[in-house]
C-alpha cells in the first residue's frame, strides 16, 4: 500500500501522444518489484525474465549489498526511482540493493520515500534507468571522507584525528604534510576494526578499544614511512602504507625504529626510495594489479630485509588483506 506524499502530480510531455506524471510517495519495500528484462539482467547478474520481488532479486556484489547493511541508516535512505505501469505495480528504475537491504534489516512493511513516474514507456524507463545506474559522476574520495566528517562518521572521525596527531592533515592531493591516500588510511582504520571491541549487538564501540599490545596502526605506519624518508609526497604512498599496516597488524610487537632504517636502506650502499619499493611489489604481482594486491608482495618484501641479520623474534609474513 502507498502513501502519496505530495499530491501535486508534475505532467511532462513524452512525445506526441503520451503524458508522463510524476510525484513523490511512500511505498511499501515489499510492493517495490524487479523488471527482469530491463538492463538490470545484466548489471545486476539476474537471468530470469519473471519479475520478482526486492527479495528474490540476486545479488550483484554480496560485498556491496554487505556494505550497505553495516552503513543502514533509515534517515539517510535516499528515494527510490520507481515506474508505475499499467498493471498498478511499482518496478525500480533505481534502488534495488537498498531496497533489498531495508526488506532485510525493516522488514516488508517499510515504508520508503520514492521518485514515481506514471505512464512511462519502455525506452523512457530504460533511459532513466541508465541515467540512475551508469550516467553519474563518480565522487571523489576525499570530497566523501570531506562530508562524512561533518556528518560525524566515527571512523573518519577517527581517522582524521589519527593523521592531525602526527602533526599532517588529509587533503585531495599529496603534498609533504597532506596525505591524499584516503583509501589506503580506511584501509588501516578497518584492519584495526578487526580486533576492536564491540558491544552486545556487534557494533564498534567508539573510541575504539584495542586489545593489549595493540596501538591504531595509522599513527604507528605514519611515523615508520616519515622516519624512514621525511616529509615530501612520495612518502604518503598509499600501497606503501598498506603494505606496512599488513606487517604491523600481524606483527604488533615489531620494533619500528628497525622497520624504518631497513625501509630506507641504512647499511646499504644507496638509499632505498619509495620509488624502488614499489617497483619491486608490482614486479612480484600477477598482473600488475590495485594498490591492495601490490601491497600484500611488497609487505612480504619489506619482512624478508627486516628478518635479514636476525638469528631470533622474526617476523611472520602477512597474509592477503582479506584472508587472515
Amino acid at each position: 500500500m502507498a502513501r502519496t506524499a505530495e499530491k501535486a502530480a508534475v505532467p511532462a510531455q513524452a512525445g506526441p501522444t503520451k503524458t508522463v506524471r510524476k510525484r513523490y510517495e511512500e511505498i511499501r519495500v515489499g510492493d517495490l518489484h524487479v523488471d527482469q528484462t530491463l538492463d538490470s539482467a545484466r548489471l545486476f547478474g539476474t537471468n530470469t525474465a519473471e519479475d520478482a520481488g526486492p527479495a528474490a532479486q540476486r545479488k550483484k556484489d554480496a560485498a556491496w549489498t554487505a556494505r550497505l547493511m553495516k552503513m543502514w541508516d533509515p534517515f539517510a535512505l535516499l528515494p527510490a526511482i520507481v515506474s508505475l505501469r499499467e498493471d498498478s505495480r511499482y518496478y525500480l528504475l533505481d534502488g534495488q540493493h537498498s531496497t533489498e537491504v531495508a526488506v532485510e534489516k525493516e522488514g516488508p512493511d517499510f515504508l520508503r520515500d520514492c521518485m514515481v513516474y506514471e505512464g512511462l514507456s519502455n525506452e523512457q524507463e530504460a533511459k532513466l534507468f541508465l541515467a540512475a545506474n551508469r550516467d553519474r559522476k563518480a565522487v571523489k574520495p576525499f570530497d566523501i571522507f570531506r562530508v562524512s566528517i561533518t556528518a560525524g562518521d566515527p571512523r573518519n572521525t577517527r581517522i582524521l584525528a589519527e593523521v592531525e596527531s602526527r602533526d599532517l592533515g588529509i587533503s585531495g592531493s599529496t603534498s609533504a604534510n597532506k596525505i591524499g591516500a584516503v583509501q589506503a588510511l580506511t584501509a588501516l582504520a578497518v584492519m584495526d576494526e578487526k580486533h576492536a571491541a564491540r558491544d552486545e549487538s556487534g557494533s564498534l564501540i567508539y573510541p575504539l578499544v584495542l586489545p593489549e599490545g595493540r596501538s591504531p596502526l595509522i599513527p604507528q605506519v605514519l611515523q615508520v614511512v616519515e622516519d624512514a624518508w621525511g616529509r615530501n609526497p612520495a612518502t604518503w604512498e598509499g600501497i606503501m602504507l598498506r603494505a606496512i599496516a599488513m606487517v604491523l597488524d600481524r606483527n604488533p610487537g615489531a620494533q619500528l625504529d628497525r622497520l624504518s632504517r631497513k625501509l630506507a636502506g641504512h647499511g646499504t650502499r644507496k638509499p632505498l626510495t619509495v620509488a624502488q619499493w614499489k617497483e619491486s611489489s608490482i614486479a612480484n604481482t600477477v598482473g600488475g594489479g590495485g594498490s591492495s594486491s601490490r601491497s600484500a608482495p611488497l609487505a612480504k618484501l619489506i619482512v624478508n630485509e627486516y628478518n635479514t641479520g636476525l638469528t631470533e623474534q622474526f617476523l611472520i609474513h602477512p597474509g592477503r588483506p582479506d584472508k587472515d
